[in-house]
């Protein structure tokens, strides 16, 4: 496991997400109220578009393409026309920092 710091907690407040990259990949990670820091791949799986341009729908985000919607609780589609999951990645906070784990496969390129 390879755990990276990726933002500050004072750098997402509440109901916002942002694009991050790192370990050659490009996530996407929200501050979502009731379930605290996320992050998923920022691809979407039905149309390549970077998921972190759409919007945050309760505890999912929605593409800015064609609305297809994935949880950031466990990656799997909230909303078509996608019907691929995404990612889910570990996130830690300490202090106010934010970390996300990667797999040991990952980690070898991060």
């Amino acid at each position: 496991m390879n755990k990276v710091e990726i933002l500050k907690v004072s750098d997402l407040p509440p109901g916002e997400m942002r694009k991050v990259e790192v370990g050659g990949r490009t996530l996407c990670v929200a501050h979502i109220e009731d379930h605290g820091f996320r992050a998923i791949d920022d691809r979407c799986t039905h149309e390549d578009e970077s998921l972190s341009e759409g919007w945050i729908c309760g505890d999912s985000v929605e593409c800015p393409a064609h609305s297809s919607r994935f949880s950031f609780l466990t990656g799997e589609v909230t909303g078509v026309p996608a019907w691929i999951p995404v990612k889910v990645y570990d996130v830690e906070v300490e202090n106010d920092t934010i970390y996300v784990t990667f797999d040991d496969v990952e980690a070898a390129s991060a």
